[in-house]
């Protein structure tokens, strides 16, 4: 399993954005580190040196349509 440290004011979708390079996996971050440590859950913004651990998201990331229906096209 991967590691992040957080700079100065991280937030949870941030994270998930420079890690999985999409915010669809948020739930995932916060599921696995909220696990570890409960008090976690309830920051906004992190301090710098927080240790996360990053899991694998359990839906490939690539395979989620990240736009609205009414904005996707059928290229």
């Amino acid at each position: 399993m991967r590691a992040y440290t957080t700079i100065q004011a991280d937030t949870w979708d941030q994270i998930a954005l420079k890690v999985y390079g999409s915010e669809v996996a948020t739930q995932d971050l916060m599921a696995e580190n909220g696990t570890r440590d409960p008090e976690l859950l309830a920051v906004w913004r992190f301090e710098y040196g927080q240790n996360l651990r990053i899991p694998e998201p359990t839906v490939p990331v690539s395979q989620v349509m990240t736009l609205p229906e009414y904005r996707r096209t059928d290229d």
